[in-house]
């Protein structure tokens, strides 16, 4: 039976990519504006034992998160026991982590334990007491509530309307225990727009912080597709929160649509990360940190939940690693520039991203071809130029120019102070 319920699964998902997938071939369109990419821009999923944090301190996230079961917590009525947590949040604090945790899930002695994914109008006084133990208990360590995970897709079997009522109580209950603290609502699975509507009309909005989604899709391209819907959503409807990405990632095998080779998973951090920021994305939780199995295992070809991970279970790095922890050491704290770099000759299908001044007065420019077709271009930086290898720690540094050949793997550049940056053509 579980054995047919994750094929069900994984049919549904698939399906689900390929329904709304099938135009995906847009080039990329970055903002017009200059955005601000916010000091905790991003963060991952995990970092449970202290051990992670060898790794963890290297990527440098900000934020990690976890969902809070309500079933580990209390799976027998009144009987609470937060070890596992108090593990998780004393390792992040002491490593000078922000947290976003999760509140969601049924515990079996509601349900008989059959569904974890349903809460009735009878047991949300239950759920809401799970709610008040728990912010109470982590109150000024926890920097982040999200309520529930995918209320749109397979974790929510009730109606939406009293999905909508769960969440407009359990919001309510949180800021009643902690008035100061910061509530994410939606967390949804792609962006189900009339379900987004409808909880707004019904009121579920109120006392958030800010709404998330999760924009899987085939490739980063269509993900930020999602993202500008998101956008203009969040625009139309009214609500003047922050937009979060509470979970997003790419497995490396498996039958998903949106798997990628190991060999392209850098390309896809830096071209989900990086546009995502330039969008005024508040914060990007990253999924996931570590699989499951050790580097060179590959227990089962067909599910990709088991390959999320941007580190292996025995923490040697998968390539995608350093694209993420690029990302997070240089576009934090620096200003998305859709002047920058200067141009000439260069074509709409090449994608550049520039991002001025983070905290060490570092600036960042990404360069990549949004359609595969190799073309020389030459980069001029009045200043000392460093070209960062997204796969590895190697980097080179060159004076003033360099002769690049742009393909659709992203180009990375650091360099300090004002230099402004500019790139032209070379013809053949």
């Amino acid at each position: 039976m579980k054995i047919q319920t994750h094929i069900i699964k994984f049919i549904y998902i698939g399906l689900f990519f390929f329904i709304f997938s099938i135009s995906c071939s847009t080039t990329h369109k970055p903002p017009s504006n200059k955005i601000a990419v916010p000091l905790d821009f991003l963060g991952i999923i995990g970092g449970v034992a202290i051990e992670d944090y060898q790794v963890l301190n290297e990527m440098s996230p900000v934020w990690v998160s976890k969902v809070f079961n309500w079933h580990q917590i209390e799976n027998e009525k009144d009987n609470f026991n937060f070890t596992f947590y108090d593990n998780f949040v004393n390792n992040a604090k002491a490593n000078g982590k922000k947290i976003v945790a999760g509140l969601a899930y049924a515990t079996p002695w509601i349900n008989d334990g059959k569904n974890k994914d349903y809460i009735s109008k009878e047991n949300i006084q239950y759920f809401l007491n799970y709610i008040e133990v728990t912010v109470n208990r982590y109150k000024g360590k926890v920097d982040a509530w999200r309520i529930w995970n995918e209320p749109n897709w397979l974790f929510w079997k009730g109606t939406d309307k009293e999905f909508f009522e769960l969440s407009r109580l359990a919001a309510i209950k949180i800021r009643e225990v902690d008035p100061d603290t910061y509530i994410i609502g939606g967390n949804f699975q792609r962006l189900p727009n009339n379900f987004i509507k409808n909880m707004k009309k019904a009121g579920a909005l109120e006392n958030l912080n800010a709404l998330a989604f999760h924009p899987y899709d085939v490739n980063p391209k269509a993900s930020m597709r999602l993202l500008d819907d998101f956008f203009k959503l969040k625009s139309k409807i009214g609500f003047n929160g922050d937009i979060w990405i509470t979970e997003m990632g790419y497995p490396t095998s498996g039958w998903y649509p949106s798997t990628v080779s190991l060999k392209k998973l850098p390309s896809y951090v830096i071209k989900t990360i990086a546009p995502a920021a330039s969008r005024g994305t508040r914060v990007f939780i990253w999924y996931d940190f570590k699989d499951s199995y050790k580097y060179g295992e590959y227990p089962n070809k067909f599910n990709s939940e088991m390959y999320f991970g941007l580190v292996y279970s025995d923490l040697t790095r998968k390539n995608g690693a350093w694209a993420y922890e690029l990302c997070a050491r240089y576009l934090p704290g620096s200003e998305y520039n859709p002047g920058l770099p200067l141009k000439e000759g260069i074509k709409s299908n090449v994608v550049t991203l520039c991002f001025t001044g983070n905290e060490s007065d570092t600036n960042t420019l990404i360069i990549w071809n949004d359609v595969n077709i190799r073309q020389k271009i030459k980069v001029t930086i009045p200043a000392a130029i460093t070209i960062h290898d997204i796969s590895s720690s190697d980097n080179h540094s060159l004076q003033n120019e360099a002769i690049l050949e742009i393909s659709d793997k992203p180009v990375f550049i650091t360099w300090q102070g004002s230099s402004v940056p500019h790139i032209s053509s070379i013809k053949k």
